[in-house]
Parts: C-alpha cells; structure tokens; sequence
C-alpha cells in the first residue's frame, strides 16, 4: 500500500513547479487524471496473478480486496479530473489533440460504468466477469488521451516518462491476460479421480497428469474443468494436506451457477487444470497454542491443518466446528478421528439449531483465560468474524494473531450497508413521528 500511495503521489515532485506560470486549479485536475492512470496501470498489472505477486502485494485474497478498492479511488480521481476543469491557455496540441480529448470523454464514462458494475454484487458473476474484462479497453482509451491530449509537459519529459511508464504496465498486462494468457500453457494438468456428494458438498479428488502442484494446507487453487460449460476458472480452497503423489482434494459448496453445474455434470476422467497455489493462511512454526474456528463450508481448510498435524509439531490445538444442522456435518467423522489419534488436536462442534453460540468468553475460557500467546484462525461469515475478532482482542488476543482470509474475492463498497442504515433511519423518523402525533398512525 505504501509502494503504490508513494507512485500516485510521485507525480507531485514534477507537477508542483509548472504551478508557478500554470493555472494551479486546473494543474490540480491533470495530476488527478495522471494519478488515476498510475492507479489503473498498477491495477492492469495485480490482475495478471504473475508469480511473486503475492510477495510483493500480500496474498491473493487481499490483493483482490486491493484491486477493488484502487479501481474505486481511481474512479474518484477520475471524476474530479472531469469535473475540475482542466484547460489551460498557450498550450499547443498536436493533430490528435481533438480525437484525444474525445476518446478520453468515452473512457471515463465507459469505466464509471464498469466499475459502478463490479461493486454492484448483484450482478450475475458471469455478466459482471465478461463485463469487466472491458475495462482494458478504456483503459487504453485512457492512455490514448493521456498520451495525445494538449498539456503543459512533453511525454517525453520525466514527468511524462513516469505517467508512460505505468500505463505501459496496464497496457502489457491487458494484452497479457485477455489475448497471450489464453493462448499460453498455464496451471498443472489433473485428471479427475473421484467425485463424491457429502451434504451440499462436491469433492473432488485430482491425480496429476505430471509433476503435479506442491502446496500448503490452507492455500487455495484456481480449478478449470474441460468440457461441459466449466473451463472458466475458480478460485477453491484445497481441503486435503499435502501428499507425495501432489494429488490435490477440493471440497466446494453450492452456492451459485458454477458450483450447482459442478456437482451435476463432474465426472470422473474428466481433464483439469489447476493454477497455483495462492493464499498465506497456514499454520505457524512453534508451540503457541493454537485455535482454529470453521463455520459451515468453512471446515475446508482446517480438514487439511487437521491431517498435516502427523508431519509436524504443534502447540495445543482446539478446532470449533460451528454447524446449523448436526445431521449435515461433513468430514466430521473423519475430523473426529484424527483427534484420536493426534494427542494435541481437541474437536467442539457446536450446532446453532441447538442453540449452541461460540462466544469469546468460551474460547478465552478453554485456554485459561490467557489468549496473548495463542494464534487464532477463522473461516467463515464476515459478521461472525468481526464479532469474534473484536471480543478476542478485547481479552488479550494480540490483533495480528488473529489469521483469516477474504471468502469472497467479488465484494461491494459498503453500498448495501447504507442503504439498510438510510432505511432504518427512515423507518425510525417516521415511528418517531407517529409517537409524538405528528404523523397520522395510518
């Protein structure tokens, strides 16, 4: 985040001496268009998910969190370019200048569009992924105005270089990713082994067809199967630790299009590609205890923790399996029989319909009312995450020690959140109102 607010800001050190012979309001408007277009050229580029990426920029759940969040800081930045008038007087253009300024006109408003959609999580997945690959379109739309348009500094100045630069790295990671990607081999070749129905579960075993995938327990994978309308790749944790012939388990929930097509149409012998792995939500060295919370879908990847415990030395582990349904627990006998014979793992499962809550008191009174040592991680609703967290804290937990990853790599700005408060604000004026007689009870 420091690395990318530093190349926005950047531009500065060049912008701030034309404000002496330059209008400086209009100067403000074409450093918010620059920085827009460092923001989207770095954007371009965290699309591409090129090896070392995650070293860099953190792993690939926030990275996707990352992306959103500048996409919408770009787009504000964009608005005020526009809205913020941005001409100045003496400057010459050349031949282009004019289809320049009109191309640019289109790619803000192309992207405005586009972006709006991409935090609108209602839209269809598939609509909404098909929509957002046009974004590279107005970006070069961007990059064309940028580079054409009338302004007080050559693009073969520094400045000029710099802003180049970075829209150059969008360009070639938009051309990368919608055009050679596709065409270049990618990911390890599987072979679809076993498919079985657990519950509102698909899992499926993969052999590899060659050197295979190494990963860590609690890492996740892109899947792609060949034929039968499920080539487009999805991001699924992988439930099974590591094992020497590298084949790979996925446990995947029903929860939308894709997956309901998974479960119906996967076949064994089918042909997969995986691509990977991605993700730093694994356990750490030492003996700290540890306390690990699956909710629902959420067991997966502490199915695989749980079998890697054989090959490694651990803390005290306490493993809450939070269910709504005792007769629908999937991999909760197999759960249960690893902590038989792994003397440091112990299985809670508690079930809601039974009234069953995990609260911070239980977990901070399991391990004796000490959590500074411990290491906590979560899987499962964003709510009971945040509620979690913040009660663990509160009784010692140190904040960083608390490990979880973003479930959905597609998610909104909020927009839901305030209008659920617009409306409840609502509601209360107008009860407010109706109990002071003020407004008919009608």
């Amino acid at each position: 985040m420091v690395l990318i607010a530093l190349a926005s800001l950047a531009p500065i050190v060049w912008f701030a001496p034309l404000a002496a012979s330059r209008d400086p309001i209009a100067l403000f408007s074409q450093y918010l268009g620059s920085a827009a277009l460092i923001l989207m050229g770095i954007n371009q580029f965290l699309a591409t998910r090129v090896p070392g990426i995650e070293t860099v920029f953190g792993p690939l759940d926030r990275i996707y969190v990352l992306h959103k969040w500048i996409g919408v800081i770009a787009m504000v930045c964009l608005g005020l370019h526009d809205i913020v008038d941005a001409e100045m007087n003496g400057l010459r253009g050349g031949p282009l200048a004019g289809i320049a300024e009109d191309v640019g006109e289109v790619s803000l408003y192309g992207l405005l569009i586009l972006v709006l959609a991409s935090v609108i999580t209602f839209i269809p997945y598939h609509l909404w992924k098909w929509s957002h690959r046009l974004i590279g379109v107005f970006f070069l739309m961007g990059a064309f105005h940028f580079f054409f348009i009338e302004k007080p500094f050559s693009s073969f100045d520094a400045l000029g270089l710099y802003i180049s630069a970075f829209c150059i790295l969008g360009i070639v990671s938009y051309l990368w990713m919608s055009l050679l990607r596709p065409m270049a081999p990618r990911g390890h070749g599987y072979k679809v082994d076993r498919v079985r129905h657990i519950g509102g579960l698909t899992e499926v075993v993969l052999k590899p067809k060659a050197r295979g995938l190494r990963h860590k327990p609690g890492q996740f994978a892109f899947l792609a199967i060949s034929g039968s309308g499920l080539t487009e790749e999805h991001p699924f944790t992988l439930s099974g630790a590591p094992r020497e012939d590298r084949s790979l388990r996925f446990s995947i929930k029903d929860l939308g299009d894709y997956t309901r097509r998974l479960r119906r149409e996967l076949k064994e012998g089918m042909d997969a590609t995986v691509s990977g792995p991605f993700g730093h939500f694994s356990m750490p060295a030492g003996r700290d205890p540890q306390v690990w919370i699956g909710a629902g879908v959420g067991i997966t990847p502490f199915l695989a923790f749980a079998e890697s415990l054989k090959s490694r030395e651990t803390g005290p582990v306490k493993l809450y399996y939070c269910v709504r349904d005792r007769d629908d627990i999937p991999y909760a006998v197999d759960l249960e029989k690893i902590a038989e014979t792994a003397d440091n793992l112990e299985l809670v499962i508690f079930n809601s319909n039974e009234g069953a809550r995990l609260t911070p008191e239980r977990i901070a009174a399991d391990l004796g009312g000490s959590l500074s040592q411990a290491h906590v991680f979560f899987c499962g609703p964003v709510s009971m995450r945040r509620a979690l967290k913040s009660g663990l804290v509160l009784k010692g937990l140190r904040a960083s020690r608390f490990h979880f990853e973003q479930f959905e790599m597609r998610t909104g700005i909020g927009l839901n959140t305030l209008a659920n408060w617009l409306w409840d604000r609502g509601v209360y004026a107008i009860e407010k109102r109706r109990a002071s007689g003020t407004l008919p009870a009608e």
